[in-house]
């Protein structure tokens, strides 16, 4: 996922593993960044606005928004590990190491507010998603994205290899649900739970990218199967051989994958 926003011996995929975390940093940025722009397109962000781009991972969405706001805009970068955020030439881009869960949000600042594969890792997102409104000011776009397994779960795997990778991919929803202490499903919830905060201009939407063994998309699960897998053997959820074949099928040019669905909704601060 991209670094986010959370207590740091809570986080499973810590980007302090840099191999890894460069694998999952580029395979997101390769696999979701064009929908992503064209919803941040599509809210009409332009010359001057403020930005605030939430667990900002390898910085690639921030140095778009910095593009399109000009230098009569502003950017703000935040993650909780901002290691992998490039420094930018561009004085109206500024990178911060911050807590969205504990460190302090100015309240009616932002023209828009993104999170990418953010929220779903905190325990406190109810409270974090109010504040997060609170910090629009009269007029402003929140936009969240994030994985739900809905379509994993509504699917028939299609011969045995794929049968025994789901097992697998399914078996890391699972630790990360138990490391998060939460079972539900927030991404597929989230257009409800922009709406009854209060937004208005409500939408959304729900992809499914389906790519070859070795594509970007299969590169992500790759590193987050590598970062976590040793935990999930020790929790029982799955072994090593059982690991180690799903990891070769996710690079197996031959295989056809399925990232989990991307729901992306967004929300308008009335005013």
């Amino acid at each position: 996922m991209a670094g986010g926003a959370m207590k740091e011996n809570r986080y499973v995929f810590d980007n302090a593993v840099t191999a890894e975390t460069g694998m999952r940093f580029s395979g997101l940025e390769a696999t979701f960044d064009p929908a992503t722009i064209g919803y941040l397109t599509g809210v009409g962000v332009t010359d001057g606005w403020a930005c605030w781009e939430i667990g900002a991972g390898g910085g690639s969405i921030a140095s778009w928004l910095a593009k399109q706001v000009g230098p009569t805009g502003s950017v703000l970068a935040t993650d909780i590990d901002p290691r992998f955020i490039p420094a930018s030439e561009l004085a109206h881009l500024e990178v911060v190491r911050h807590d969205v869960t504990a460190d302090a949000i100015p309240e009616a600042r932002y023209h828009l507010i993104h999170a990418r594969l953010v929220l779903s890792h905190l325990p406190q997102r109810g409270d974090v998603m109010v504040r997060l409104v609170q910090a629009l000011r009269p007029g402003g776009w929140l936009v969240v994205e994030d994985f739900s397994g809905a379509f994993q779960r509504g699917t028939e795997p299609v011969g045995p290899a794929e049968a025994r990778f789901r097992k697998v991919h399914a078996a890391l929803g699972e630790f990360l649900a138990r490391s998060n202490d939460d079972e539900s499903d927030f991404a597929s919830s989230l257009p409800h739970l922009l709406a009854s905060l209060g937004l208005i201009d409500v939408g959304g939407e729900a992809r499914v990218v389906f790519g070859r063994g070795g594509s970007a998309g299969a590169r992500v699960m790759v590193a987050g199967l590598r970062q976590a897998g040793d935990r999930m053997i020790a929790a029982g959820l799955v072994d090593r051989p059982a690991l180690d074949e799903a990891i070769a099928y996710l690079d197996t040019p031959s295989s056809v994958v399925s990232m989990p669905t991307m729901v992306s909704a967004w929300g308008r601060q009335a005013g």
